[in-house]
């Protein structure tokens, strides 16, 4: 009998992704910056500490826990519709908003941006219109695109490229005893990685394909993504946010650039922890009927959405805050005014475009 999840993994899936998705428009919160703070050593103080720990180590939940729930099912999906059906699918869910988001951000953004400031994005050559520098900022072409978080789009899509090849090196025992601690270490030591020297067969974050790979080694093993043990659950969930805690600590009081390979085991650690305790809390979430839960679920289905237009939405309400109000102070009043209103708008927008597109769409389908 071939496996298949249970309806509670299902159910956890479900609601998480929108916590997940929170978590990378965390990241990218422009005004909220952690990296000044990586940077150089200070004494522990509130303010940074805070910043650190939403930005650097909170924030890191996101990607690798999707990167692993993408993998997990993709392994389904492949004995269901067969390797090209699949990859179609994917081209439509991956490609295609990879394509339209992208020059949406150039249109409202990087091309006038461009324009006022050349030094905007200079890796890019936006304006005066370029070919090479539009097909760059479109498809992540070996840099980040115009929409930057939408690099994760382009890495997905190589690991579904690649799952035939993945899923059988998975089905290898003593194999995936080499390629574990190997895919770990790169994930320290590596930020970019080419596997082949052609297009798209290269990664910005080698911890995304680790993640799905490992996904994948769920799923070949039948294990179901939920922890039945709410105690075990519990002591996991506790265990992220001490470690978040620790790490944002250390953080604040020493360099990255003195203690580079330590930031990096860090780095790992809390993206391996986050996991881990992401995957206690969905368990949690999904055990019992929360009202949290029941938002989160009926969120769920605009999550996607949120992670597509974020970026626009936060840098065009950045831009008019900035205008109209000065910098906000975090985390005071007009900070904390500041942080409740972008995710606000920037859920709004997503939602009111999900439901306009599924309107059109059932307009067009009637029509036809």
């Amino acid at each position: 009998m071939t496996f298949a999840p249970s309806a509670r993994t299902s159910s956890a899936i479900t609601l998480i992704r929108p916590l997940l998705i929170g978590c990378i428009m965390l990241a990218h919160l422009g005004l909220l910056d952690s990296n000044g703070v990586l940077k150089g050593e200070a004494p522990l103080n509130f303010d940074d500490w805070l910043t650190v720990f939403l930005k650097s180590t909170l924030a890191k939940s996101g990607v690798p826990l999707l990167s692993l729930i993408s993998g997990y099912l993709a392994v389904r999906s492949l004995r269901q519709y067969g390797y090209p059906r699949l990859l179609l699918r994917k081209a439509r869910r991956l490609v295609w908003p990879l394509i339209w988001a992208n020059l949406l951000y150039i249109v409202l953004i990087t091309y006038p941006q461009q324009a006022a400031d050349p030094q905007y994005r200079a890796d890019l050559s936006i304006y005066p219109f370029n070919f090479y520098g539009w097909f760059q900022a479109t498809f992540a072409f070996y840099r980040l695109p115009a929409n930057q978080p939408l690099f994760f789009l382009k890495d997905l899509f190589t690991c579904f490229l690649l799952l035939p090849l993945l899923l059988g090196v998975a089905k290898i025992r003593f194999v995936n005893y080499l390629v574990l601690p190997w895919m770990a270490w790169k994930c320290i030591t590596l930020n970019s990685v080419f596997l082949l020297p052609v297009y798209p067969l290269w990664f910005m974050r080698f911890d995304i394909v680790f993640a799905f790979y490992i996904g994948i080694l769920l799923y070949v093993k039948e294990k179901d993504l939920v922890i039945r043990d709410e105690r075990l659950n519990t002591g996991l969930v506790v265990l992220l946010l001490l470690v978040g805690v620790a790490v944002s600590c250390v953080y604040v009081v020493w360099s990255s650039a003195q203690h580079e390979m330590l930031f990096l085991w860090l780095d790992f650690i809390v993206k391996t922890v986050s996991v881990i305790g992401c995957i206690a809390l969905m368990s949690l979430l999904s055990g019992r009927d929360f009202r949290v839960s029941r938002w989160l679920t009926r969120l769920s289905p605009y999550a996607y959405s949120m992670f597509l237009t974020h970026a626009i939405s936060f840098t065009l309400f950045r831009q008019a805050w900035l205008q109209w109000l000065g910098r906000p102070e975090f985390f005071g009043p007009s900070g904390i005014v500041y942080l409740i209103s972008v995710f606000v708008v920037a859920t709004g927008v997503a939602v009111g475009l999900r439901l306009a597109w599924g309107k059109l769409f059932s307009q067009v389908r009637a029509r036809v």
